[in-house]
């Protein structure tokens, strides 16, 4: 085969497309052979046996295209008689897949590029006198935040890819008239093609990329190998301890209930019981800030509250490095014999840790820290709530509701009671385990979870909704006599498994 029977053949090949835009591939691979020929001194059978077949290269410049040869075969195939059978697939796949992987996608998109917002934080570390550890930590975060951007990109270049393929395929399947141009066009974008079209971006986004590797690996061994062992250094420092009592022997004796409201920006609590009759409140903190207690013997409320003033830079290393410490933290130690009445938890940072209590009403809601539960006795309704945490119930027994929320974390629940179950998280799992075991006598359960899998065991409740868009749902009861009424379970991306009927 010559050079004439390589360019017909590619011709014929290529023979759905637009004449002008034969014309121009044609024209590349006559280039090929002719410098080829002129500048290699290769003949023509060297330069065809450097390329790819004629078949090969029509098929790949027609999926650029988005013109698949089993959607399209002569000019008039090309825009009439939509198959039915690939429309269905077509609407099964925009239902399942395309309508949660594109949004997914972007969002992480989103989210990364978000997140490099926060790098003005770190030039606070080089603000006024600075230390050699702050110089460092300079450099290795400017470095991570440098590679986190161009991580970025690369989702941007998937989730761009991801999407030209999506709308090509709906063209092809839709037959929809000069598509071939269209997907043309759509070849075009891209976050890659835009660098290499941009010599300069892309020579910056290089040495971008090898000076980012070269900073964290430099810093980052200074840092946490070499002399300076930040992590080491600052969740070690010391810290301040106050002590507040309170005697409630009277209020004991009286049969008087108490309330507990705390209200903070930043800390992590407990509340425990104690024997005796003193309420003991020990705040453990590093630095002062606007931390009031109020012990109200008229209203017997006991309101906590801090204040943490929020800056967008690090003006102090070791305020970045204590949050891999304990941190800032109380401990509530309740008269075991007190009744509680109302207990209302609000945090925006910290976790929230409540063990061996009798309440009345307990409402608990934290953004970034966890909730864990265990030995509580609540005699009215449980409200949850966190944004980026785990939910944890453990020996937890309720007359009424529980309402547990997370946005970005597992709810765990086990050897629990309560009536009614509102359970929800948008990424993560529920797992629950003997559930109203001893009476039997839950009434209803709706756990919902947008990217995590449902699992019960031994879970006796009349009426159970359990629902995730991508995960699997299983459900076992070791007692068969038990019969769940109303039971729905539905899932989106994964597999039902179960024996309850």
């Amino acid at each position: 085969m010559n050079k004439l029977d390589f360019l017909r053949r590619l011709n014929s090949e290529l023979g759905v497309l637009d004449k002008e835009e034969k014309k121009q591939i044609l024209a590349f691979y006559e280039e090929r052979f002719y410098s080829g020929t002129i500048y290699e001194n290769k003949t023509e059978q060297e330069v065809i046996s450097e390329l790819e077949s004629p078949e090969v290269i029509a098929r790949n410049v027609l999926e650029e295209y988005g013109v698949s040869p089993k959607y399209v075969k002569t000019k008039e195939e090309r825009y009439t008689g939509v198959n039915l059978s690939q429309l269905i697939v077509l609407i099964l796949f925009d239902m399942f897949i395309a309508s949660w992987l594109i949004p997914v996608l972007y969002s992480i998109v989103v989210s990364i590029f978000g997140s490099t917002l926060s790098y003005f934080g770190v030039i606070g570390l080089m603000i006024g006198e600075r230390t050699t550890a702050d110089e460092f930590l300079f450099a290795f975060s400017t470095g991570a935040y440098i590679l986190l951007f161009l991580f970025g990109l690369l989702v941007l270049e998937v989730s761009i890819w991801t999407t030209k393929k999506i709308l090509i395929y709906h063209m092809n399947v839709l037959k929809l008239r000069n598509r071939e141009k269209y997907a043309k066009k759509l070849h075009k974008i891209s976050v890659e093609g835009w660098f290499k079209r941009h010599k300069r971006a892309n020579n910056l986004k290089s040495i971008m990329f090898i000076g980012a590797i070269i900073a964290v690996a430099y810093s980052g061994y200074h840092l946490f190998i070499g002399e300076v062992r930040l992590i080491e250094a600052y969740t070690n420092q010391p810290q301040i301890t106050d002590t507040y009592e309170e005697d409630l022997n009277a209020d004991i004796l009286a049969l008087e209930s108490w309330d507990i409201i705390a209200d903070f920006d930043s800390l992590n609590i407990e509340i425990v019981p104690v024997l005796g009759s003193d309420l003991k409140i020990t705040h453990t903190y590093k630095n002062l800030n606007e931390f009031e207690i109020d012990i109200d013997n008229d209203s017997n409320i006991l309101t906590i509250t801090n204040e943490v003033e929020v800056s967008v830079f690090w003006n102090d290393i070791s305020d970045l490095f204590y949050l891999f410490g304990q941190g800032d933290r109380i401990i509530i130690e309740v008269p075991i014999d007190i009744l509680l009445d109302d207990v209302d938890l609000d945090v925006i940072n910290g976790d929230i840790e409540l063990t061996d209590i009798e309440v009345g009403v307990l409402s608990v809601k934290t953004s970034n820290g966890a909730i864990d539960l265990d030995g509580i006795t609540v005699d009215g309704d449980v409200t949850l709530y966190t944004s980026n945490g785990l939910i944890k119930l453990k020996d937890v027994s309720g007359t009424h509701d529980l309402k547990a929320t997370s946005s970005n974390g597992k709810i765990y629940i086990k050897d629990t009671e309560f009536i009614e179950y509102d359970l929800r998280t948008s990424n993560g799992d529920i797992d629950l385990t003997n559930l109203n075991v001893e009476n039997q006598d839950g009434v209803t359960l709706n756990a919902d979870t947008s990217n995590g899998s449902i699992t019960l065991e031994d879970v006796y409740v009349l009426d159970v909704t359990l629902d995730t868009s991508n995960g699997h749902i299983d459900y076992y009861n070791t007692d068969l006599s038990f019969t769940v009424e109303d039971l729905e379970m539905d899932t989106s991306n994964g597999n039902v498994a179960s024996n309850v009927d």
